[in-house]
């Protein structure tokens, strides 16, 4: 019987940490995520709209978000530089308006409105790329 809670818990957990459900599947033009100017458009797009929620202490990480649940990710672990670039590209998109993350809590605005295609692929770009420091 432990054995079978334990197995449960660790598919719990893990199932947390990945996406689930199915996003439209699209590709950024050929290189533009390898492209140092749109990764720095990216890492600016982050620090001015994304750091106060996904930042860290130096980017402006709002002490608030500390009170989300779930919390919103730094996006420095290495899971986020392998993510799939169409789901990024949609979660960013999309916010929390869709599932899973509507009936989790999320409290992410849906930035598809607000950002052009070409804004999210930076930031796409710039998440594949965050360094472990957050710079």
């Amino acid at each position: 019987m432990r054995w079978v809670l334990l197995c449960v818990s660790l598919a719990l957990v893990a199932a947390c940490g990945e996406p689930s459900g199915s996003w439209p599947q699209r590709q950024p033009p050929a290189g533009f995520l390898q492209s140092p100017d749109n990764r720095a458009a990216g890492k600016a797009l982050f620090r001015e709209h994304c750091g106060r929620c996904h930042g860290t202490t130096e980017e402006g990480r709002s002490p608030r978000v500390e009170f989300f649940q779930p919390p919103a990710p730094d996006f420095k672990a290495d899971r986020y530089r392998s993510a799939d670039s169409a789901y990024l590209f949609w979660r960013i998109s999309q916010g929390k308006n869709v599932e899973p993350y509507l009936s989790r809590g999320s409290v992410m605005p849906a930035w598809g409105h607000y950002f052009s295609e070409e804004q999210i692929w930076q930031l796409v770009a710039y998440l594949q790329t965050r360094p472990d420091g957050g710079d």
